[in-house]
């Protein structure tokens, strides 16, 4: 069996073709080199060496010993620096989970600083509903969850990277959105598009006990899981719906956000979820990766984060027309028939 330390000072003496220099290479004396080289000649059963008084050279075994023991030596080398890079983090895998509202602002900007930091990391990034993805992760299946939060029990950690702001979508052609901002007042009674009791727990509960607080009674029509989906059918012309802030980012025909006059205390959070258990340094990194990534945006007076307004709705604010405000708009024609079931949207009463 052969080990490395005969093999490196193999490769010393055949590169240098000298004992007396191989030695000082290796930084040990002569005779230990010329013991350890003929107790490998013994092991391979072959001279490695022709030695005279004048000079040392390869035989043909010892050629193709060489050109071996190189490659074994730089594998070796690659797998020590590749088993140090994985005990620091900076090689592997991550498995992460995420909503679909978390892609909009939260994802990228944490997976833009993390690779920055750990670009030989591979991410594998699915996309899951946060029920899924406690499971998963309590299945192992998942490294980490960028998920709202949803009742944890051990062994599963968590933190929160986000905090924001509830909006309301709203058809472009209804005539609340003629208005600057939107009480919840006037969602009393209007179509309403809400989330999925059973899928979308923490979105359902928070909306209605905002809604309830407000002493406001909208019609809900239609129920979805994901926010996409609910921004969708307010797109479509089916109703309003209070939505996180991030959602202003999705574009669609006859879709606009508006802030509530009065925004309430409470707002959507987005967490970060891994097990309790795991002392992985690679989930470790991406920890402290995603908590300064968004902890660079800085929250408001309520804790909630400001995401940065996009293009369309710095447009928006600017072209907004001033002669709206402090007035009732004019109500436009709506062209599209209401959904089954739904009555037209009341007209604005003068507060927008």
């Amino acid at each position: 069996m052969l080990d490395t330390r005969s093999l490196r000072h193999f490769v010393a003496v055949a590169q240098e073709l000298h004992f007396g220099r191989a030695a000082r290479r290796l930084n040990i004396s002569q005779p230990p080199l010329s013991i350890s080289i003929r107790q490998l000649e013994e092991r391979m059963g072959a001279a490695l060496f022709v030695r005279n008084q004048r000079s040392v050279e390869l035989t043909p075994a010892g050629r193709v010993l060489l050109n071996k023991a190189l490659l074994i030596l730089e594998e070796l080398e690659n797998a020590v620096s590749a088993a140090q890079a994985a005990a620091k983090g900076y090689h592997g895998v991550l498995r992460i989970g995420y909503t679909a509202a978390a892609a909009y602002e939260a994802v990228p900007r944490v997976i833009a600083a993390y690779r920055q930091r750990y670009p030989l990391v591979e991410l594998e990034l699915l996309e899951m509903v946060s029920t899924e993805q406690i499971v998963a992760l309590r299945q192992q299946r998942l490294d980490l969850g960028v998920l709202r939060p949803v009742p944890i029990k051990a062994p599963l950690r968590s933190h929160c990277l986000l905090r924001e702001s509830l909006v309301v979508a709203v058809p472009q052609s209804h005539p609340l959105a003629l208005c600057d901002r939107i009480a919840l007042s006037d969602c009393d009674g209007v179509p309403f598009i809400g989330f999925d009791l059973r899928n979308a727990p923490y979105f359902n509960s928070m909306v209605e006990e905002i809604l309830h607080h407000a002493h406001v009674a909208p019609r809900f029509v239609q129920r979805a899981t994901q926010t996409h989906a609910v921004v969708a059918m307010v797109a479509a012309g089916l109703g309003l719906a209070l939505v996180p802030e991030t959602c202003t980012r999705i574009r669609m025909e006859n879709l606009a956000f508006k802030p509530l006059r009065e925004p309430p205390a409470v707002g959507p959070e987005v967490h970060l979820c891994w097990n309790r258990e795991s002392d992985s340094p690679l989930i470790g990194n991406f920890v402290e990766t995603a908590k300064h990534a968004l902890a660079a945006q800085g929250p408001d007076e309520h804790g909630r984060v400001r995401l940065p307004r996009t293009a369309r709705q710095r447009r928006a604010r600017s072209c907004a027309p001033r002669a709206w405000r402090g007035r009732a708009p004019h109500r436009p024609a709506i062209s599209a028939a209401p959904a089954s079931g739904c009555r037209p949207a009341p007209v604005p009463t003068g507060r927008c």
